[in-house]
């Protein structure tokens, strides 16, 4: 099995931050939240499912650190005032929620290589809602409340129940491009290449 090579690698992460940049860029204000539409989290899923988890979490943190520098990467904001705002909270969770989805998927892929496809789908999906969605909520609804003194029952209103159903389509997208690419994952080359005895290299 080919493994990625550490110039591949350097590439990869840094095409991802450019999706993420992208995704990002992609944004609707849907008047009752501060909180705006935005393909961030399915960026989120599909790097920590391609890259693994080291990977995916450096893509995203490359980001964080040049938008820090002012420079407008995310939502075509930048500078250090994006990271105490209203969104924040989701912000900050985004790259553990990449770590943890690159963790398991890649390896829940490899468990279930050459079972049902479904199966596999309904797997990766359910990871993708609990680490991808789920926790950036238990994070980002707090902060949310902190910074704008919004109730929880407002909280909840303005930045969760109206992106529940967008974030599940955005995750069946990410989960049915992650099953159906699993063959070319580089995750899953970094994975597989650390389980050989006679070519030890670092996990994804």
């Amino acid at each position: 099995m080919p493994t990625v090579s550490p110039l591949r690698r350097i590439v990869f992460i840094a095409l991802f931050a450019a999706l993420f940049v992208v995704f990002s860029a992609v944004q609707i204000q849907i008047g009752i939240s501060p909180v705006p539409f935005t393909l961030q989290t399915m960026a989120v899923a599909i790097a920590g499912s391609f890259l693994g988890a080291r990977d995916s979490f450096l893509s995203i943190a490359l980001v964080y650190g040049l938008a820090a520098t002012g420079l407008p990467l995310i939502r075509f904001q930048g500078g250090l005032s994006l990271f105490v705002g209203p969104t924040a909270g989701f912000l900050w969770v985004f790259p553990l929620c990449a770590l943890l989805i690159g963790l398991i998927v890649p390896r829940l892929l490899v468990r279930l290589s050459g079972r049902s496809p479904v199966l596999t789908f309904l797997a990766v999906f359910a990871v993708l809602e609990l680490l991808g969605s789920l926790l950036a909520y238990v994070v980002g609804i707090p902060w949310l409340m902190q910074a704008t003194g919004l109730s929880l029952a407002e909280a909840m209103a303005a930045g969760c129940y109206p992106f529940l159903l967008p974030d599940l389509l955005k995750n069946v997208v990410a989960a049915g491009a992650a099953v159906a690419l699993s063959a070319y994952l580089p995750s899953l080359r970094l994975l597989r290449a650390a389980d050989r005895p006679d070519r030890p290299t670092a996990a994804a």
